[in-house]
């Protein structure tokens, strides 16, 4: 099969780090023939860079270029672009989140129903060797107790100085009110009016930041049977919310947002009577980071405690492969529209269980 012609929409922070660079390292799979973005600085370093010249502002003058798959790495939801894109006939790779809405996410069904192609979420941890590695020890887990999952996340600025990324400010005013109105009409259609605070819960906490956890959650233990309670303090960057299984098991999520630290720390554990699992996620802005699996239990009476790096290999890269493998062999991606819209669904419970108004 010829090189796949790849139409990349969104040129900005994750692109120029991640996805950018291993579309070129994949060379013999992948090219990139055309490029979107809003920002015309942006638009121009990135073609210039990676020798791309063809160049929109516009994604639906993308779409119409002789392409096989459209990258979408734009921010906030990418509900109307992942449709517009199966209407074209394109598959599609596509950051979270997918959608705000579950209108959005029934129209991406219905389209991607219709279009046959591939259409493929990318949660990146589902392809990290260490998450790889965990999934069958969690899963035949005996006696179960908690699930404790905890994301201490410093700012940006703090996690990609080592990064040669390009921003412009030179993104039209009126495009900027455009893109504005238009997610603000979509966490309106979900909550209702919005102070600032509650804008930020949903789109920032949630929808951009938990929505990897939730899909890892998922992932190895299903749906939760109610969301107990949710609780924000500190203007947002302080989150907590607290799940139920039908088994009784009771799953907590803790988000902090250290903005004056400069180390990102991500854990996922699983706490059974004799034993625990924790995976210990790097920030997503380092290359090759491995992800570190500690296995913990009893043996004759004495602890233990291993650790295993499962691969040095990259998830960001990973997650590219199944793509390629998922078009060329006309396979069903791990990461499923189906499934984001069940994350989407499970983040709307949980905004939804805010106990107080958020002011």
């Amino acid at each position: 099969m010829s090189r796949m012609r790849v139409g990349v929409i969104g040129c900005g922070l994750i692109a120029q780090i991640m996805h950018l660079p291993h579309l070129k390292e994949l060379h013999d799979l992948f090219e990139v023939v055309a490029l979107c973005d809003v920002s015309p600085g942006t638009l121009q370093y990135v073609g210039d860079y990676y020798g791309v010249t063809k160049r929109f502002t516009d994604y639906p003058v993308l779409l119409k270029e002789r392409l096989d798959a459209v990258a979408i790495f734009s921010a906030d939801s990418h509900g109307q672009v992942i449709v517009a894109a199966l209407k074209a006939g394109k598959h599609v790779f596509a950051e979270k989140p997918m959608c705000f809405t579950l209108r959005e996410a029934d129209e991406i069904l219905a389209a991607h129903k219709k279009a046959g192609t591939v259409c493929m979420v990318t949660y990146m941890k589902r392809y990290d060797p260490g998450f790889r590695y965990a999934l069958p020890l969690i899963q035949k887990m005996k006696d179960l107790q908690a699930i404790h999952i905890t994301i201490l996340h410093p700012s940006e600025g703090n996690q990609i100085g080592h990064h040669d990324v390009r921003r412009f400010a030179d993104v039209p005013a009126k495009a900027q009110k455009q893109l504005r109105a238009e997610q603000d009409a979509l966490i309106r259609e979900v909550i209702g009016d919005f102070t600032p605070l509650e804008r930020r819960v949903f789109a920032n906490n949630l929808l951009s930041t938990l929505v990897h956890d939730i899909n890892v959650l998922r992932a190895l233990s299903g749906d939760p049977a109610e969301v107990l309670f949710t609780d924000v303090w500190a203007g947002g960057e302080g989150m907590l919310t607290s799940m139920r299984y039908a088994s009784g098991v009771r799953a907590i999520i803790s988000l902090q947002y250290l903005p004056d630290l400069a180390n990102y720390e991500e854990t996922v554990a699983y706490c059974a009577k004799a034993g625990r699992v924790r995976l210990v996620f790097p920030s997503p802005f380092f290359r090759n980071m491995p992800t570190p699996v500690f296995v913990e239990g009893m043996e004759d009476g004495k602890p233990f405690e291993t650790q295993v790096i499962a691969s040095m290999k990259e998830a960001f890269k990973e997650e590219l492969l199944h793509f390629a493998e998922c078009v060329q062999k006309g396979k069903t991606p791990i990461t499923t529209p189906e499934e984001a819209k069940g994350d989407v669904a499970l983040l709307h419970k949980i905004f939804k269980a805010i106990q107080r108004p958020l002011r």
